[in-house]
């Protein structure tokens, strides 16, 4: 293998934490594939000592969950290194008035504010007594906002590299204290030396100096398959450092369906710009983006060609047999979980999650059904959802039982929203009728059946903690039908004389005029136009 450290990256912070049992089941797969690390991505999800705000409620590792994860890691070989946020992407924090007071703009902490730099210390005070490993990624990514909100108002306008290179000599300096050595997302100063794009400018040579010399960056990137590219880019972070390490994706963040497909084409591309610039560390991100709604187990065939590529193995049959030898299932069958998201596969397969979006596209007023193909959805879903079938009695049965339960609802309510207005605008009340007596029945049946397969999905792998969101989720689309239906009924019967939501013409999503695939991450959007 080229690459002296090969991991990967759980994301414990967007609702799901990964339960004790399942962290073990990950290592142990995780170590017969030859992956040496694990980064344990937790924004506010562990126990920090003097913070009791911190991680409140939302499932936090204690540190004697945290010091029993490292000891089974370090049996299985593998080194468990804390993947923190130290400036930004701590939203959840900012609820309280403990914290409140040390909120710049957005997610961000306010850089200079003491309290900031006890929190930290706090932090890494804590972590020193959980983890054996003296690594940890500080996080600073994305902090677009930095400087820009009170900061501004006690400091004036500073340029962001500035801030955050004063920021970073402080929280380096308490990093080195408890014996860490830290990298960083190296978003920020990339943006800084080669714009927004990393194409409009080049001030390479000036931002290299705000760049320490005793912090790593990770050159990241999900979203392209070509190599070039990738050779491209880790170029352009060694301008900036020395110091380069990489992350590339493995999807798990667009809903409750991976893409295998898409990640392989990306990890390969990755993998084979690593080896030929010598990047002797590399790791693949498991994100949970909007309520952590997939498995991470759902990726495993992303997870075994990433180990194969790295090892100079790009020989897909031999890589599907070591699949069948350590997961015990297909590749293809395993494959076939991304699915519900390739119904117009055609289009942007990077980041398209249909199933997600007409999930929760709401019947009445549904943001996405100017997307939507009609009678396309039931052959569809039905023939997958068969397809499926055969998965449901191996070791991986749950998360087949979870997305064909999905298939199933998808196949009523893909179109559900489309037949309804058409029918409506039609003034056809008996079917309507014998709509809402069939389709909407049938689709309340078939959504509880996905509820409970989910929830018992949720309940191997993950803390209960978080799964409220899905209750309100789920339990609010459960009583919207039921609702609509009723209205429905109302409406044939001559009891209404309108529906109001169905007399308005359904216009492209968001004002994209030509949308390309049906791509929409945040339930907040979906299931309405109105203030959530």
């Amino acid at each position: 293998m080229d690459f002296e450290k090969l991991g990967v990256m759980i994301d414990c912070s967007r609702n799901a934490v990964l339960n004790r049992e399942a962290f073990r089941r990950m290592a142990k797969l995780l170590a017969k594939l030859g992956y040496n690390t694990i980064r344990l991505y937790t924004e506010d999800t562990y126990e920090v000592d003097g913070e009791p705000y911190f991680g409140y409620l939302r499932g936090r590792y204690s540190k004697a969950e945290l010091r029993e994860m490292d000891s089974f890691a370090a049996s299985l070989g593998i080194e468990l290194v804390p993947c923190i946020q130290t400036l930004a992407h701590l939203n959840s924090i900012f609820r309280y008035a403990e914290y409140g007071e040390i909120k710049d703009a957005d997610d961000i902490l306010l850089v200079g504010d003491e309290r900031t730099y006890a929190l930290i210390e706090n932090m890494f005070r804590s972590l020193a007594q959980c983890f054996t490993s003296r690594r940890v990624n500080i996080g600073m990514d994305e902090a677009f906002m930095l400087g820009k909100g009170k900061y501004l108002l006690k400091n004036g306008l500073v340029p962001s590299e500035k801030i955050m290179r004063a920021h970073l000599e402080r929280v380096l300096a308490i990093a080195e204290k408890y014996g860490f050595s830290c990298e960083m997302w190296g978003d920020i100063f990339t943006r800084a030396a080669y714009g927004e794009n990393e194409s409009e400018f080049d001030r390479a040579e000036e931002v290299k100096k705000e760049v320490p010399e005793n912090v790593t960056l990770v050159c990241w990137d999900y979203y392209h398959t070509d190599e070039a590219y990738f050779s491209d880019k880790i170029e352009r972070y060694r301008k900036l450092s020395d110091r380069v390490n990489f992350a590339g994706g493995a999807w798990t963040w667009l809903g409750f369906c991976p893409n295998n497909d898409y990640s392989v084409k990306e990890i390969e591309a990755a993998v084979r710009a690593c080896r030929k610039q010598g990047v002797k560390e590399a790791y693949f991100t498991m994100w949970g983006d909007n309520g952590g709604e997939c498995s991470p187990f759902a990726v495993l065939p992303a997870l075994v060609c990433g180990a194969e590529f790295a090892r100079g193995n790009f020989d897909m049959p031999s890589i599907k047999k070591r699949f069948r030898e350590v997961v015990h299932e297909e590749f293809d069958l395993f494959c076939a979980l991304d699915l519900p998201d390739k119904i117009y596969s055609t289009e942007k397969p990077d980041c398209c999650d249909p199933s997600k979006v007409l999930l929760y596209t709401d019947v009445f007023a549904g943001i996405y059904d100017k997307c939507v193909r009609e009678n396309t959805a039931k052959p569809y879903y039905e023939a997958l959802s068969d397809r499926l079938k055969a998965g449901e009695k191996g070791e991986w049965g749950y998360l087949f039982r979870t997305v064909r339960a999905l298939c199933d609802v998808l196949a009523i309510k893909f179109e559900l929203g489309v037949v309804t207005r058409k029918l409506y605008r039609a003034g056809d009340k008996t079917a309507l009728a014998a709509l809402a007596n069939g389709a909407y029945t049938e689709l309340l049946n078939r959504l509880e059946v996905f509820y409970e397969a989910y929830e018992a999905c949720w309940a191997a792998e993950k803390k209960p903690h978080g799964f409220d969101v899905q209750d309100a989720r789920l339990g609010g689309l459960i009583r919207r039908i039921a609702h609509c239906k009723r209205r429905l009924l109302d409406y044939a019967d001559g009891k209404t004389q309108s529906i109001p939501e169905l007399e308005e013409e359904i216009l492209n999503p968001f004002g994209v005029q030509k949308p390309e695939g049906i791509a929409y991450n945040y339930y907040g959007a979906l299931y309405t136009v109105n203030v959530p």
